[in-house]
């Protein structure tokens, strides 16, 4: 019996309120991103001025984030999805709280520590917890609203925290996220029925997978960190990329001879899964990139101001609210999945391409390709995660959806950390930036991710021939 099929109304008592929670949730996180690199002026004013303070503010939430993703959603599978969410609820608010009354810096980033690994269950084990509650379509619509909800976040998240800390004060923004997260956790124990029907994975928690995996990403964003400050060649770069890759290999053994593994390999050989998660690498490499630069881009090469930066920005982020919706909609109409993300990744690497090219001609001529990025961006958006863990079993899906978020978090650190330094060393800064540079690093870029591009789509089609052809000819009605 599916998770839809427990009443008549189709879904479990209590089902009602998961996605309103979630979504509640998934909308606090990028604030606490987008408010502490807002605030981070009136925090140095306040706090005093400290460029590892200031650092470990913005990169400490980060950090933790993209470490606990993957050991969330093994847990969850382990001790319940309503157990973990909530912890990981408390944790974030907890943070959120200490932020909020933080007097020095050491106090803000370990309040900031806390968070991100609190904010780690949210993506994590809140979209394994959606995909257990909801099937069929009813799984499909709540993924584009999540992702409209995320597009939303991602759009005004910023001007809305400046505002904040412009009227009232950066503590105002921390004050915000904790009365989010309060009320979401209100929300929670009229949801615990709609859980009870999950089946967990009769296994022991991988501390020691878990200490390799957290380890081996602390030093590889540590990595990217100083090969953006001291140069890709430099000592310490190099030597902190080679632990944290040594730190991976171990973790990769580990998980192959351990009985209960944090992440099973097994998972990663599904061509379908594997190869539709390799979609938010693709955008990634393309729509996080323009997301963290153009401002930069438009201040140094046309001379806009940071508030007209920001708002010709939202030609590409605006799509984002309504295409989640768009491509839900369609594949409830009985469009492929498989078509609209092969859109999606056509329209996040010719949109980028273009936007490369019109910087030669001026600002206006990049608005259109912008939003052809953003719509590419946001018809995968509200796609990927119930897409790839509609593939495994349910006892999976909080594992699942970690390694979706640890695949989503860890390319965006790769790709924000190459395009800076490239952005740095071709086309400038917000005083002065090149559009040949700016061109030719942009179109660059893409090469990456129209590889992964095609290793995605590869692997999908891959599957579904799998699925289509008879494991014997000579008796196609046996499978």
């Amino acid at each position: 019996m599916t998770s839809d099929d427990t009443q008549p109304g189709g879904a479990p008592p209590g089902a009602g309120l998961v996605l309103p929670v979630i979504i509640l949730a998934v909308f606090t996180v990028p604030l606490s991103v987008s408010g502490t690199a807002v605030s981070l002026g009136d925090i140095a004013r306040d706090l005093g001025s400290s460029s590892l303070g200031e650092q470990w503010a913005l990169n400490g939430f980060t950090l933790t984030f993209a470490c606990s993703t993957l050991v969330w959603g093994s847990v969850a599978d382990i001790i319940g999805r309503w157990r973990s969410l909530m912890a990981g609820l408390v944790t974030f608010g907890a943070g959120s709280a200490a932020s909020l009354v933080a007097v020095d810096y050491p106090m803000l980033d370990a309040a900031r520590l806390l968070a991100g690994a609190g904010a780690g269950a949210v993506f994590s084990v809140g979209s394994a917890m959606l995909s257990s509650v909801h099937t069929g379509e009813r799984r499909t619509r709540a993924f584009a609203l999540l992702g409209s909800v995320a597009g939303l976040s991602l759009a005004f998240g910023p001007s809305l925290c400046g505002l904040l800390t412009q009227v009232v004060g950066w503590r105002l923004v921390y004050g915000v996220q904790l009365c989010c997260l309060v009320v979401a956790c209100v929300g929670m124990p009229p949801i615990r029925g709609a859980t009870a029907h999950e089946r967990r994975r009769a296994v022991r928690i991988d501390a020691a997978g878990g200490a390799l995996f957290c380890g081996a990403t602390t030093l590889l964003l540590g990595g990217l960190a100083l090969g953006s400050a001291t140069g890709w060649l430099s000592l310490p770069f190099l030597l902190c990329t080679a632990a944290g890759l040594a730190c991976y290999g171990l973790f990769v053994r580990r998980e192959s001879t351990a009985p209960d593994p944090l992440l099973s390999l097994h998972t990663l050989g599904d061509r379908r899964f594997t190869g539709t998660t390799l979609v938010v690498a693709v955008a990634s490499f393309t729509f996080t990139n323009a997301v963290a630069y153009l401002p930069v881009f438009f201040q140094g090469a046309y001379g806009s101001s940071a508030g007209a930066s920001g708002a010709f920005l939202m030609f590409l982020t605006l799509p984002v609210l309504v295409t989640p919706l768009v491509a839900g909609r369609l594949v409830a109409r009985g469009t492929a999945v498989d078509r609209v993300l092969a859109w999606s990744i056509v329209s996040l690497i010719a949109g980028l391409v273009a936007t490369g090219a019109a910087a030669l001609w001026g600002l206006a001529w990049m608005a259109l390709p912008m939003a052809v990025v953003g719509v590419g961006f946001g018809l995968q958006a509200g796609l990927v995660d119930g897409e790839a863990l509609a593939q495994l079993p349910e006892n999976e899906a909080g594992m699942a959806a970690g390694w979706i978020n640890t695949v989503r978090l860890g390319s965006e650190a790769v790709g924000v950390s190459l395009f800076g330094s490239l952005f740095a060393s071709f086309a400038g800064d917000t005083t002065h930036a090149s559009r040949q540079g700016f061109a030719v690093i942009t179109i660059g870029s893409t090469v990456l991710a129209a590889a992964i591009g095609v290793a995605s789509i590869s692997l999908v089609r891959r599957d579904r021939r799998a699925e289509v052809l008879p494991e014997n000819p000579a008796h196609p009605i046996d499978r």
